[in-house]
């Protein structure tokens, strides 16, 4: 399974560059690429602090497919990121957008992540929210193989990921609201056996024995 979750994570995290740079380099070529979104969307504060969760997701989608314990498991979730991701990508080229006002200046360190940040990831990949797409995926996964104290934490932190893209003029509310609906759309396009139990994947210890 380990060699497996390996070829799965790095066959995922070459999907999701080859997809989401091939098009914002094809959108940053065109002109009057429109915007979407509320006007009181202005004045939602800017929390330069949240560049971290925002990034954080990154490693989340490394590590999630060696929480699997089955290769239905492993084969579902790399399914639905990979769905996510093309989907996604289409929309990308065929509905390009752009954030519509100047994001603010940070400064110190956290400045420094911003910029780097910022000239990596053109802003033109919004509708719909990768971002928050592959958080749901990805959240369900952990929530799954995490008990007490630790999924606690990664509920908290899970918040401030869900929140990160907004209050970091990453993306727009309609941009997470689209996100939302295709993180939906890959739920229940590769379905689990049974949502409602979290031992539904784990090896059954109780199989009787060859005679």
């Amino acid at each position: 399974m380990r060699v497996k979750a390996l070829w799965a994570s790095v066959g995922l995290s070459i999907l999701f560059l080859i997809v989401y740079s091939g098009c914002n380099w094809i959108t940053a070529r065109r002109a009057n690429v429109g915007t979407i979104y509320f006007e009181w969307e202005r004045r939602i504060p800017f929390v330069p602090f949240f560049i971290l969760p925002y990034m954080s997701i990154d490693l989340f989608f490394v590590a999630a497919p060696f929480l699997c314990r089955t290769e239905r498991g492993l084969s579902i979730l790399a399914k639905r990121i990979a769905a996510a991701i093309i989907v996604a990508g289409v929309f990308f080229l065929l509905f390009p957008l752009r954030f519509a006002f100047p994001r603010p200046h940070a400064d110190g360190w956290l400045g420094a992540i911003f910029d780097w940040f910022r000239g990596m990831d053109a802003p033109y990949n919004l509708l719909p929210s990768l971002h928050a797409a592959l958080m749901l995926i990805l959240v369900e996964v952990y929530l799954r193989y995490t008990r007490g104290l630790v999924r606690i934490a990664i509920i908290i932190w899970f918040v401030l990921i869900t929140l990160s893209p907004v209050i970091t003029y990453q993306h727009h509310l309609i941009d997470i609201a689209g996100g939302f609906v295709l993180a939906a759309f890959c739920f229940l396009t590769f379905r689990e056996p049974d949502l409602s139990s979290p031992r539904a994947e784990e090896p059954s210890n109780n199989r009787p024995l060859p005679l």
